[in-house]
């Protein structure tokens, strides 16, 4: 039997004209989920997701800047045959949300006059059952600490903003492929390899990006990077073996440790421990206008 919850939009503006000094604050309970689907947007603000408690599904805070702000929350839960479907709609006070009519399911955002001082989304998702996150982040900022959860998929895609993902403990999970797109904005991440994927894919517009690649790797991975208008940091471990196909153009150039790297030909590239360590990484990198870095760390 399929089971609906449901936060409509009206029902939540009159709850914040009710709660007008409190922060919002909804949840959905745990009952017999296998696995959840997790869709995440907003449009504008700070947006922050992390790891939750066993027991609850998601917990979502707002923390309002003014005791008049109401923003727009809509949160669908949706649970069959053991699988929770989850949907959250995120957008500051004077947004019109509006539905799209590409296929795709999205929607299209009109923000009205609104005071533009970022409101603050807390996101926590269930500890102990696998997941798969979609997340779609406008403006603003956001912080994705992914730590200490079951991740099956992922896919972040983040707007002008200034962004930051951290796998401080190793994914139990694992995923199939790691997608990563950051339009103009500020992107850095953190212990990558913790997220245990097959291949990983980022895609960057206008920025500047640091990807850390630390934490534990045992397997061969894909890792296909291609950056328009930025600056891209990458750093691994020197225990990692790597190869890179950097295609290489007049308007960027690679930075490379020649200690560590040897040149097999050109746009080729290998670590001196490749054909030996227990974790590779095959890295394509496409530049079009910036500089790419390759740095080691311990």
């Amino acid at each position: 039997m399929k089971k609906s919850i449901g936060i409509s939009l009206i029902t939540l503006s009159f709850l914040c004209g009710i709660l007008i000094a409190q922060d919002v604050h909804r949840e959905v309970k745990r009952t017999n989920e296998k696995e959840v689907n997790v869709k995440i947007e907003a449009s504008f603000g700070s947006v922050n997701i992390a790891k939750g408690e066993k027991d609850k599904i998601v917990s979502v805070r707002y923390k309002r800047k003014k005791n008049n702000n109401e923003p727009m929350l809509d949160l669908d839960y949706y649970l069959n045959k053991n699988i929770g479907d989850l949907k959250l709609e995120m957008h500051p006070e004077g947004a019109e949300v509006k539905s799209s009519n590409d296929g795709d399911g999205g929607v299209n955002v009109h923000l009205n006059n609104f005071d533009f001082n970022p409101d603050e989304w807390y996101v926590q998702l269930v500890e102990g059952i696998p997941l798969s996150i979609n997340a779609e982040l406008g403006a603003g900022k956001s912080n994705f600490d992914f730590s200490g959860l079951i991740i099956n998929e992922l896919s972040i895609s983040t707007g002008a903003s200034s962004s930051k993902l951290r796998f401080d403990e190793k994914n139990s999970g694992e995923i199939k492929t790691l997608r990563i797109e950051s339009g103009v904005s500020k992107f850095v991440a953190d212990n990558l390899n913790n997220a245990n994927y097959q291949a990983l894919e980022f895609e960057g517009g206008v920025g500047a990006y640091i990807l850390d690649f630390g934490g534990e790797l045992k397997k061969e991975v894909k890792v296909d990077i291609n950056v328009g208008l930025g600056a891209i940091t990458l750093l691994i471990p020197k225990n990692v073996g790597v190869r890179i196909k950097y295609e290489d153009n007049w308007f960027s150039n690679l930075s490379l440790d020649d200690e560590e790297f040897v040149r097999r030909k050109k746009g080729i590239y290998e670590s001196t421990n490749y054909l030996d360590a227990d974790g590779k990484m095959n890295i394509l990198i496409e530049s079009g206008l910036g500089s790419v870095k390759i740095k080691r760390t311990k």
